[in-house]
């Protein structure tokens, strides 16, 4: 019941997808793009959302569609800037780990991403792919094998019931594009929290406030072995990878946008189109973009089938209430709305399949990733 080795015959499988991570600024930057092209570019919107959902046969599509929830409607205009908590939706984003002659694509990476547009913010909440999770004919399995065994209707049906919030959007994205994207914006400044050395690409990266060049930026946001927190740390990584493009891209001339357009299109899949991307940025126009980011507290478990993430549940369930309700997720103290408090399903992972009584474990192991064992030390705020 722990995680498979063998290949699975008909696993999910991205077209000619080997290694990938996630980087939101995809989202932002198509955003951007779109809105800056036009009406006048109908015909060449449509070939990028041609190229937006390339990366799935048409029954994966028809499948992703019917679990999707739809966004909630956009408020009409105000003539007072006031704001209503929990107005937000949400997007799941995946990167599969697939390697050539595979057969199923296990996700390397797995983040949700609450997106409100009438407060200006985006939450990021990355889950670890070792996460321990209950699959429907499968048992218990690491959360990163939804995508192999369910495409990605079954990722984003595993992650929903995991955050206990509706998911309206799927993306998935190319990382080695990734590369040449960062290059084509002269790089991204980026804070690296520790030195290491990448002996998979022979880069070394020294602590510090630094711009990286694409080969760097993907050294950085894949590196797990020779970090101290290891895939806590990677995923922090990528998460300041996503902060530091969409800064870049959001700050790119127009004469800039249409090579970018294209760029970004040949990074992602998804059910996303041009016109919905048009939409959210006309919602978002004039507003400072403020990203959260965080990560589902967690401590290292092990068991007879292998090494796990197991999740801390009173932590992750108060974590998900804030997030939903659009406050700072490290801010405890804030008073959570009625809406979120009172709502049994958000952060109750009820495919979790880690210990529910797990005080000591947190103790013996430490809160994997974080700086103590409460689980709430990996948060950052972005744009504020």
């Amino acid at each position: 019941m722990g995680e498979t080795t063998e290949a699975v015959a008909e696993g999910y499988v991205p077209v000619q997808w080997t290694r990938k991570k996630i980087v939101l600024a995809v989202i932002v930057g198509m955003v951007v793009a779109a809105l800056s092209l036009g009406c006048a570019a109908a015909l060449y919107l449509h070939t990028i959302d041609l190229a937006l959902t390339a990366g799935m046969d048409e029954v994966q599509a028809e499948e992703l569609e019917e679990v999707l929830a739809p966004e909630p409607p956009r408020p009409a205009p105000k003539t007072e800037v006031t704001y209503e908590p929990g107005s937000g939706y949400y997007v799941a984003i995946f990167g599969s780990d697939a390697r050539p002659g595979e057969t199923a694509a296990r996700s390397d990476v797995t983040m949700l991403a609450r997106v409100d547009e009438e407060a200006g913010t985006v939450h990021l909440v990355s889950v670890p792919r070792d996460t321990m999770v209950e699959l429907p004919g499968y048992g218990m399995e690491k959360i990163n094998a939804a995508l192999a065994y369910g495409g990605p209707a079954g990722a984003v049906e595993t992650l929903s019931e995991f955050a206990g919030v509706p998911i309206s959007h799927y993306i998935e994205v190319r990382f080695e594009e990734i590369e040449q994207l960062v290059d084509q914006l002269g790089g991204v400044e980026v804070t690296v929290p520790e030195s290491f050395y990448a002996d998979t690409s022979g880069i070394s990266l020294e602590a510090g406030t630094q711009t990286l060049t694409g080969a760097e930026a993907l050294a950085f946001a894949r590196e797990r072995h020779a970090v101290s927190g290891g895939d806590f740390s990677r995923a922090a990584a990528q998460r300041a990878l996503v902060a530091a493009i969409a800064d870049k891209v959001l700050a790119a001339p127009p004469t800039e946008i249409p090579g970018l357009v294209s760029s970004l299109a040949a990074c992602v899949t998804t059910d996303y189109t041009v016109a919905e991307l048009v939409d959210a940025a006309a919602a978002l126009a004039g507003k400072e973009l403020a990203v959260y980011s965080s990560v589902c507290p967690s401590y290292q478990y092990g068991t007879d089938y292998g090494s796990y993430v197991a999740t801390m549940f009173d932590e992750w369930r108060a974590m998900m209430k804030r997030v939903d309700a659009g406050l700072d997720p490290a801010d405890t103290a804030a008073p959570i709305p009625e809406p979120q408090a009172s709502d049994e399903k958000l952060g109750a992972a009820s495919n979790g399949a880690s210990p529910r009584d797990y005080a000591g474990r947190v103790d013996e192991a430490g809160a994997a990733g974080q700086p103590g064992a409460s689980g709430e030390g990996d948060y950052g705020v972005y744009g504020e």
